[in-house]
């Protein structure tokens, strides 16, 4: 497992070679997890992301690694 804290350094971007156009993009990261800071239990969510893309779109595999980063991390969901 890895042991780094996330940083949203983690996250790439790509060129939207779409940019001339307002659209959304979607992404539903089913696997979330974390450990909860009273329990020490793992705790489960679903992360829904919507937005509309400028002139670079967030790269989905550095997404899903940067947030299987929060698998070791004692935190609550509503941070």
């Amino acid at each position: 497992m890895n042991k780094t804290e996330p940083s949203y350094k983690d996250l790439e971007v790509v060129k939207n070679d779409y940019d001339d156009r307002d659209y959304e993009i979607t992404i539903s990261i089913p696997e979330f997890n974390a450990v909860c800071p009273r329990t020490g239990l793992p705790d489960f969510a679903t992360i829904k992301i919507i937005y509309v893309p400028g002139k670079k779109i967030v790269e989905l595999k550095s997404l899903k690694l940067y947030v299987t980063k929060y698998r070791t991390i004692g935190i609550f969901h509503e941070h």
